[in-house]
């Protein structure tokens, strides 16, 4: 089965790469930082891919998976923000 990603996940991906941090993330998405792990866990899993690298220090990093997959996920992101404004629009 081709990996599904939720536009949550990817909200979730998007605000640990921008922040640097699970819990920065957790509180700029007011949820728990278990509820953010457990997002990017499920995430990394069905995409088969490791996202951020976490060994060795605090602050997770973006691997070169990730870092591509930032990108893409912005512009979904986007695409559906766009969608919703237009749908408000007709």
């Amino acid at each position: 089965m081709q990996p599904n990603p939720t536009l949550d996940q990817l909200q979730v991906f998007v605000a640990v790469a921008e922040t640097g941090s699970f819990s920065a993330a957790a509180r700029r998405m007011n949820r728990s930082q278990s509820v953010i792990s457990y997002t990017i866990a499920n995430l990394e899993a069905q995409l088969e891919l490791q996202l951020f690298e976490r060994g060795g220090t605090r602050e997770p990093r973006l691997t070169e998976a990730g870092t591509a997959m930032l990108e893409d996920a912005r512009r979904m992101i986007s695409v559906l923000q766009n969608l919703r404004s237009r749908a408000e629009g007709l």
